[in-house]
């Protein structure tokens, strides 16, 4: 065999070696991407949440039934521009945002909304109805908050009428209403660590 034909013969098996090994380097890092969310809990971003309302990382996560609060970024009007999550982990979910509540003055369709900045921690992950979420949200204020607002307290993810949801343990509203109305009747704990 010809000298140059055997040193063609290595060279291609060389590049087809790198080729190959390139190949399987790529799938290994494209296979470790795609499965890093795979197992991870997710959050309700609306209330009946189910499907593509269930998310890791969402950018806001609305925890009242009409609308007049919930947690994002600073602007109101880009909800896009949400909450910076900072850990998404099998066990916790960190991140900061903004706690936007309708001053419902006159009234919560002509309301204005107001953004009190918080720290936000998921925790407590659990399977419910199959689906692998975070039971518990507590939300810290970091600076100012509204009136009659506690510094922090805890939301409870529950699944009701087919939908995952953030709501207080019992099915009233706050247990201290952020307007200084009076708490509503059976509330539990939602102001408190469990």
């Amino acid at each position: 065999m010809n000298s140059s034909l055997r040193i063609r013969g290595a060279v291609g098996a060389r590049r087809l070696s790198i080729w190959v090994l390139t190949l399987l380097v790529i799938s290994a890092v494209g296979i470790e991407d795609s499965s890093a969310s795979v197992g991870l809990p997710v959050s309700p971003t609306d209330l009946s949440a189910t499907g593509e309302y269930l998310q890791v990382r969402p950018a806001t996560i609305t925890y009242t039934g009409d609308g007049t609060g919930f947690l994002g970024g600073a602007n109101v009007r880009n909800r896009r521009a949400g909450i910076d999550w900072t850990k998404w982990t099998s066990a916790t979910a960190l991140g900061t945002g903004f706690n936007q509540l309708d001053n419902c003055n006159p009234d919560c369709a002509r309301g204005m909304f107001h953004g009190y900045a918080v720290k936000i921690e998921l925790w407590r992950p659990r399977t419910l109805a199959g689906t692998l979420v975070f039971t518990r949200m507590t939300i810290f204020y970091t600076r100012s908050r509204p009136r009659a607002e506690p510094p922090h307290y805890t939301f409870t993810d529950t699944y009701e009428h087919g939908g995952f949801g953030w709501g207080p343990p019992s099915e009233q509203s706050y247990c201290t209403h952020p307007y200084g109305l009076p708490a509503a009747a059976g509330c539990k704990n939602i102001h408190s660590l469990p």
